[in-house]
């Protein structure tokens, strides 16, 4: 226990203290406030250090959180009490984790800040942080940029004094990448990526990981939705009977995630908004719920509901990785029959998530980068079994979903995928990219993998079935983009 100014003192967070923790999130970040079940995985984990600043009658007033990744340390969050700003706590803690990552070996500190938090700017630069480069939409809802700072641990910090103990929201956790899908474009290269465990933990749970949360109770027990589906199957809520996660509800992804057919919309174009919320509220979301999806192809399928809840505004949403399978071998059980939960009370908004039309998928094709996530003989136009054309976009780049799973069904490591997508022109910084595929479900699961390892991909929902239904539109066709 470090002992802060007179009445004070800074120690290690604990699950007791989770309540006030998830009380001080709402009431400084709002909207981008982490879930109660984002926050105990957050202090419990192993690479992680969480300290709360207590006032004398034990209160948690401020807290903090560090992840320790190799030479860099990263703060998660920094966060004083409104009542308890301008008294130094936050320079506090900001030290108490400073001091942290020197005894951890790290050589330096990351950290993101909102551009028009003035406070918590004065409090690092006078720390003896630097801006490194800036990152475009890093805080949702809002849509505000954000600095990325840094501090090597051999640099002299400036004394600060007791003015600079504001609310700083830095980090890649509450009020940033708890609202965005991690890894928002940046405009400097610079700002380097969102650390790759930070941003695949928000994207996938494990199997292990999924039966601690399911043990829980209240609003901290997710909502868990079976999304199985296959092109040409309809069998889906059959096969839901037969065997799910337990409490698992059955989505049906052509009624609920989709809207109907149309040449001109595509194969699967997106729901009507109000479509959308009916289901979710049947599924028993709300807007405190969590949601975890699984189906038991990889997640090609469940990733379509990742997305369209992203999209919809959700922030605390995960795909199983690794599916039902996944489940299965880390020795959960099955349960059967048919769910009817609770309904839930959600609120939902379209256009939280980035897309692209036909127009501006051919122009990114030449300006930056399309992929198209269908199988490889499909891209080159060899055979075409659904959709009027075969083919693909023009200077549209080859990149097809399975590439993205493990022979075991899991996505690949962080470090194979951020090989494979940069093998295809992508990493993180490197400027706009969109995914497409037959009707835009698998390419959801593309932007979730690029998702896991810090970029933002922008989804074009009428893909190739859209594309191909419009015979004003090329085609290209064989192996190179053309």
């Amino acid at each position: 226990m470090t002992v802060a100014h007179p009445g004070v003192t800074v120690d290690r967070l604990v699950a007791a203290d989770l309540p006030v923790l998830a009380r001080l999130e709402r009431e400084l970040f709002g909207a981008g406030a982490w879930s109660l079940v984002s926050l105990a995985d957050e202090i419990a984990g192993e690479d992680r250090w969480y300290v709360g600043a207590r006032d004398a009658q034990g209160e948690v007033v401020g807290y903090a959180g560090l992840w320790f990744d190799g030479e860099d340390a990263q703060v998660m969050t920094i966060g004083t009490a409104t009542t308890h700003q301008g008294q130094g706590i936050g320079r506090l803690l900001l030290d108490e984790l400073v001091a942290r990552a020197r005894a951890l070996g790290a050589v330096r500190v990351l950290l993101e800040v909102r551009v028009d938090n003035e406070p918590a700017l004065r409090l690092y630069e006078r720390a003896g942080f630097a801006r490194l480069g800036r990152r475009r939409g890093y805080y949702q809802p809002e849509n505000v940029d954000a600095w990325t700072m840094g501090l090597a641990l051999d640099a002299v910090a400036v004394p600060d004094g007791q003015g600079a103990g504001a609310s700083s929201g830095a980090g890649s956790g509450a009020g940033a990448a708890a609202g965005a899908v991690p890894g928002a474009a940046a405009d400097d290269a610079d700002a380097g990526p969102v650390p790759a465990d930070a941003a695949r933990s928000a994207v996938l749970v494990t199997a292990a990981a999924l039966a601690a949360l399911l043990a829980r109770d209240g609003d901290a027990r997710p909502v868990v939705l079976d999304v199985r589906w296959a092109l040409g199957r309809s069998d889906g809520a059959e096969q839901h009977r037969a065997g799910h996660v337990p409490g698992a509800v059955y989505v049906d992804l052509e009624t609920e995630l989709a809207a109907p057919p149309t040449p001109q919309d595509g194969r699967h174009p997106l729901p009507d908004l109000a479509t959308l919320e009916a289901a979710a509220r049947r599924w028993g979301v709300r807007a405190t719920t969590p949601v975890v999806a699984y189906d038991a192809v990889g997640g090609m399928s469940a990733a379509r509901a990742w997305w369209l809840l992203r999209w919809a505004g959700l922030t605390d949403v995960r795909l199983l990785d690794g599916g039902l399978d996944a489940w299965v071998a880390a020795g959960g059980a099955l349960e059967q029959g048919d769910v009817v939960p609770e309904p839930g009370d959600v609120a939902l908004g379209a256009g939280r998530l980035p897309t692209v039309d036909a127009d501006e998928a051919a122009a990114l094709a030449r300006t930056g980068t399309l992929l198209d996530a269908r199988a490889p003989e499909r891209y080159r136009g060899e055979v075409e079994p659904v959709d009027p054309r075969a083919g693909h976009v023009p200077a549209a780049v080859s990149a097809p979903t399975a590439g993205n799973l493990g022979p075991d069904g899991r996505f690949l490591d962080a470090d194979a995928l951020r090989e494979r997508f940069a093998a295809l022109g992508v990493r993180p910084g490197a400027g706009d990219v969109a995914v497409y595929c037959g009707s835009g479900v698998t390419a959801a699961h593309e932007v979730a993998a690029l998702a896991s390892i810090g970029v933002e991909a922008r989804l074009y929902p009428g893909s190739w079935s859209q594309w191909s239904s419009d015979p004003d539109r090329p085609a290209a066709t064989g192996p190179e983009p053309g």
